[in-house]
């Protein structure tokens, strides 16, 4: 390798980024030589002119590999040294690289592509490791430009950026069907055994669980309303069930109400007590007694709950995912609450509209479901045309069909809110009306709502 060509490979600086010559010339001699390597190193490598990670640090390797992808994704085109050294040449970079002889090189250097998987797997490490060091690099100047008053929206943006390292490192190949064939008559067996903690997190509500047989991983769970239905109560009902109940570590994203408002809600609830009995004393001594005393007992029963709240608003995706990430991998969360995607934000060009802008928050958190392997339940707004209609409709969620094709199961929570201004009634017929489950069977599932203590329970039994 000529001196100069030396120099054209190194980056300056006092250590060049981690980098591994060696294994980079046999990945390339391995898919100048051999099909089968060509289609597995294409399969580990997707190259795109927008890709964020280099897989070959020396700019002559990635140009030749450029070359060889740009050949590889041309019908009829045969790959060898000549095609390749012939556009390198119209490019008018052939001699950049080395020239002929050394595409020679390196396909002579190669005797066996048995390992060219743990190549590929090699050089996914280093490309990951440098493009942390980029990321370490810029958030150093960042660090040192910021605004005091800019210091969470930094931190934001560099897990963020973090989180983009990780989920290129571990995006996955192609599997066999039989490796997944164990798992698949396992899930069908429990199935028919009703075990629907082997097959989902239950919900609490029988009903509901007899359609969607429980919360799966890698869903994306809409649960959907008009406001003052009780969107909220039923994701808190729902969260505290699996928290309490289940033993399961649960995050919850509140972009609309404070962590202090949803642990007075979840306290009320589960004591089975009205806030608003407290600030009008509708009791005397003893009944405080005995209400206080199963106040102070919920207390104590959420207070060992693995229970995380995010209160912070206006979260953008990049954000939720850095944060999710954070929890899952310091709590181990088992499942995830969004409340409410309207009120999320995500980087968009100024002349997207915010269509786009749903659409890209909805794809981000089905995202999150599957990097995670965990249920999210992302809980929406519906339109106003819904109030016109007896009941909801696909249509009527809120500003992007996105949301309806990204979900696995869309529900709506429908009821009549006219009987909750009648302060006499204690308890309202509601329904969850399950309108798509990509996996399962669609249905209704009847509820009570109790509104003084903002407690959703199956209609033919207590929460289970």
């Amino acid at each position: 390798m000529s001196q100069e060509r030396k120099n054209d490979f190194f980056l300056p600086g006092d250590q060049p980024p981690p980098h591994d010559l060696n294994t980079e010339k046999a990945v390339l001699g391995a898919i100048l030589s051999d099909e089968e390597s060509r289609n597995i190193v294409f399969e580990k490598f997707p190259y795109s002119d927008k890709s964020n990670i280099s897989y070959f640090f020396f700019p002559a390797h990635q140009r030749i590999f450029r070359a060889i992808h740009s050949l590889y994704n041309e019908k009829g085109k045969y790959i060898d040294i000549l095609s390749v050294s012939s556009s390198l040449k119209k490019e008018g970079i052939l001699e950049t690289i080395g020239g002929h002889e050394y595409l020679i090189e390196l396909q002579s250097n190669i005797i066996t592509t048995a390992n060219i998987e743990n190549w590929c797997e090699v050089l996914k490490n280093l490309a990951a490791l440098r493009k942390m060091i980029s990321v370490c690099a810029n958030a150093i100047n960042k660090c040192y430009s910021a605004q005091i008053d800019g210091v969470e929206d930094l931190l934001g943006e560099l897990e963020s950026s973090i989180f983009e390292v990780r989920n290129e490192k571990s995006k996955s190949s192609a599997t066999k069907v039989s490796e997944h064939l164990v798992d698949a008559v396992k899930y069908l067996e429990n199935l028919s055994s009703r075990k629907i903690e082997a097959t989902g997190i239950s919900t609490g509500f029988h009903t509901l669980d007899n359609i969607i047989v429980g919360l799966k991983n890698q869903e994306m769970v809409v649960i959907a309303a008009r406001p003052s239905i009780g969107k909220t109560s039923l994701a808190l009902n729902i969260a505290s069930h699996i928290a309490l109940r289940k033993k399961k570590s649960v995050a919850f994203f509140s972009l609309e109400m404070s962590a202090e408002q949803l642990t007075r809600r979840m306290l009320c609830s589960i004591a089975e007590i009205s806030e608003k009995d407290f600030y009008d004393k509708r009791f005397d001594q003893n009944e405080f007694t005995s209400k206080w005393s199963r106040i102070t007992g919920a207390a104590s029963e959420l207070g060992g709950a693995p229970f995380f709240i995010d209160p912070t608003p206006a979260l953008d995706i990049n954000e939720l995912k850095a944060r999710a990430l954070r929890l899952k991998a310091n709590h181990n969360i088992d499942i995830i609450f969004v409340d409410y995607l309207q009120l999320m934000q995500a980087q968009i060009s100024r002349s997207d509209n915010r269509q786009v802008e749903v659409s890209k928050i909805s794809v981000g958190i089905k995202a999150i479901a599957k990097e995670l392997n965990v249920p999210v339940i992302v809980l929406a707004q519906l339109n106003r045309q819904a109030e016109t209609q007896d009941k909801p409709k696909l249509s009527h969620l809120r500003e992007s069909g996105a949301i309806e094709q990204d979900a696995d199961i869309v529900m709506f929570l429908h009821r009549d809110r006219d009987p909750q201004k009648d302060n006499t009634i204690e308890c309202v017929e509601a329904e969850l009306i399950v309108e798509k489950n990509r996996n399962g069977q669609t249905g209704i599932a009847q509820l009570q709502f109790f509104p003084k203590i903002m407690t959703f329970r199956s209609l033919s039994k207590h929460i289970e």
